[in-house]
């Protein structure tokens, strides 16, 4: 891949990209000149969102995945490579919380699906395209975290909060291990955003926001630059670091 300090020509594959964040992600960075696949679970909201970018003139592509079914994961990987031949960039966005209890209160089914879709699902994506990745000596790996993994707040959540603890350390071993292959590994992380809180986290976002030192919440706006970054070959030289993106709440 020839360096380039944007993300024009990238073939980037986003998981979650049918809405939220993740719809945040695809239409920055297409209308940056990156060749975009989105991949979702949600097979008409991925297509829907596919439709608006290439109607402003992206260059993209839908495709469905569970991210959680490693043949799924497969499927959609090897359909992305027929389509753009290779992938550049893995933006390991799909992730979500199932249940708002206390740890003691969640069931092992809600703990096992919240690790599944957000720690199991990031792993079988990133090991579905290093081979490609090292064969071509580049890559660009972004992963999804979240700064309730600095305070473990807000409560009620510890199924999400230790599946995107693991996510950051998976970051770091990656790292490890594809430097020498070309291929980065980082991760960002967001505070609390309007695109992914709800009623359940309204009073939890209310109390982070007094607590930030930009006291709002976020919008997908203010984390498509640091997808981007990443993306990029002007970030060619770190490897294995977790951006907080959170208006300083975890500053503190």
């Amino acid at each position: 891949m020839m360096a380039t300090h944007g993300v024009e020509g990238k073939r980037v594959f986003i998981t979650g990209g049918a809405r939220g964040l993740g719809a945040g992600y695809a239409k920055h960075l297409a209308s940056k000149g990156a060749r975009v696949v989105i991949a979702d679970i949600n097979e008409a909201g991925v297509q829907s969102m596919a439709e608006t970018i290439a109607k402003n003139g992206g260059d993209v592509k839908a495709l469905h995945v569970d991210v959680t079914s490693e043949e799924s994961v497969a499927s959609a990987i090897d359909a992305a490579k027929l389509h753009y031949d290779e992938i550049d960039v893995l933006l390991n966005n799909a992730g979500g919380a199932f249940t708002f209890q206390s740890a003691a209160e969640v069931s092992l089914e809600d703990w096992n699906r919240t690790i599944a879709l957000c720690l199991t699902g990031t792993w079988l994506c990133a090991r579905a395209v290093i081979p490609g990745m090292k064969s071509a000596g580049y890559g660009r790996i972004i992963n999804i975290v979240s700064t309730t993994i600095e305070r473990g707040m807000p409560a009620m959540m510890a199924p999400y909060i230790a599946s995107k603890g693991g996510v950051a350390a998976l970051t770091r071993v990656l790292a490890r291990e594809l430097g020498e292959f070309g291929i980065t590994v980082n991760a960002i992380s967001p505070g609390t955003f309007i695109a992914d809180h709800g009623e359940e986290l309204l009073e939890s976002a209310q109390q982070i926001m007094t607590e930030q030192c930009i006291p709002r919440l976020g919008v997908p706006e203010d984390l498509v630059g640091a997808a981007e970054f990443f993306a990029s070959d002007a970030s060619s030289y770190i490897t294995g670091q977790i951006l907080n993106v959170d208006g300083g709440w975890t500053m503190r």
